[in-house]
């Protein structure tokens, strides 16, 4: 018996869905464009009234947007999720130490912070530095993919102690949010 029949026949048949492989293949519709980032400086949106107001151990109130909640207590920083999601978050802490107001910011990196913008203003009476950016296909925790919107701030409570603001989410508009929020930092009295 002649094997060489079969064996031509299923190369022919190797070669047929190789072939079929290559064909065009209908794509899906691209991706949108993503938003821009906020601008770090002036911000674009203020607190609104009736937003919650979180009272800091550091001596310091904060309003969060609506529907933030925390989720974890007795670490050293408070994390807040948005309901119903939990993708969103926002996280207030503090750093111990004497490097200065400046050297506690993200480092800018190019490839990894889009649409990057920084300032130094004002608020309640001190200097807060305050950083926002888009950070390309970034990962949430439920493992999708998806362009973060991410803010950071930072202000000094006293000589060596300085509380944090940092946040990310998938949507522009809360990002922005998240900035009117900083602008509502203030010392308790």
């Amino acid at each position: 018996m002649n094997r060489y029949p079969v064996m031509r026949t299923r190369i022919l048949a190797l070669l047929a869905i190789g072939a079929a492989a290559c064909r065009p293949q209908q794509t899906t519709a691209p991706s949108p464009v993503p938003t821009s980032s906020a601008p770090a400086c002036p911000a674009l949106t203020q607190p609104a009234n009736g937003w919650p107001v979180i009272a800091d151990t550091s001596g310091f109130t904060i309003t969060l947007p609506p529907r933030f909640e925390e989720r974890s207590k007795g670490t050293g920083a408070r994390h807040f999720d948005m309901a119903p999601d939990y993708e969103e978050s926002i996280i207030v802490g503090t750093i111990v130490g004497d490097l200065g107001l400046t050297a506690y910011r993200r480092p800018f990196q190019a490839e990894l912070m889009l649409d990057y913008s920084e300032c130094t203003e004002m608020i309640g009476g001190d200097p807060v530095s305050i950083q926002a950016w888009r950070t390309p296909n970034g990962v949430f925790r439920n493992a999708q993919r998806a362009d973060r919107y991410d803010v950071f701030a930072i202000r000094q409570v006293r000589p060596g102690v300085y509380l944090y603001f940092t946040g990310g989410t998938y949507r522009a508009s809360t990002q922005a949010l998240m900035l009117a929020s900083i602008r509502s930092w203030r010392r308790l009295r």
